[in-house]
């Protein structure tokens, strides 16, 4: 009889404890502050050309320069230090982010995506997998994401390119 009391109550603590609200971490929410770029000779390190993006206005300059396609973060959301949403200044679409702050995914569906002409044609508007070598770093209340790529350019050969791209922390009133 005692055992099957202790077995009830075991029973009992496990449904609680199940269907006891999880502790979910605050969502920070960072806004776009300034980007770098720079692409540097894979073999040599050196720098080819480097680029300060002081706001949003002045990232219309990135769309001039031959690097490959890079999401620009106008605004973040991050919980535990991991990117969970977003929303891209490249197309300013929404996106949720999966694979551990590593799958772009868009909110909405571009219907007529297939019927765009060829310049016009979004990379970002599907899934889209950051490097490997992405890199998120929180520092007070900044965030800053160094993507890093290599690429071949007609003009220098291969270079390895950062981006790194700082977001400040919205504060709530």
């Amino acid at each position: 009889m005692k055992l099957l009391y202790l077995f009830v109550i075991a029973a009992s603590l496990c449904i609680a404890s199940a269907n006891a609200e999880p502790k979910t971490a605050n969502v920070d929410i960072y806004s776009f502050s300034k980007a770098t770029l720079t692409a540097s000779r894979n073999n040599t390190k050196e720098v080819v050309f480097s680029h300060v993006f002081n706001d949003l206005a002045s990232m219309q300059e990135f769309n001039k320069i031959s690097y490959p396609v890079q999401p620009v973060f106008e605004r973040a959301e991050i919980r535990d230090g991991v990117l969970i949403a977003c929303k891209l200044w490249n197309n300013q679409s929404e996106y949720i982010v999966e694979e551990n702050g590593t799958v772009l995914i868009p909110t909405k569906y571009n219907e007529n995506e297939y019927n765009l002409d060829y310049n016009d044609f979004d990379p970002l508007s599907r899934p889209f997998v950051l490097s490997p070598d992405n890199n998120l770093v929180i520092t007070g209340n900044k965030a800053t994401f160094t993507l890093t790529v290599i690429y071949a350019n007609r003009k220098y050969g291969t270079l390895e390119g950062k981006f790194v791209i700082e977001l400040i922390r919205d504060e709530l009133l």
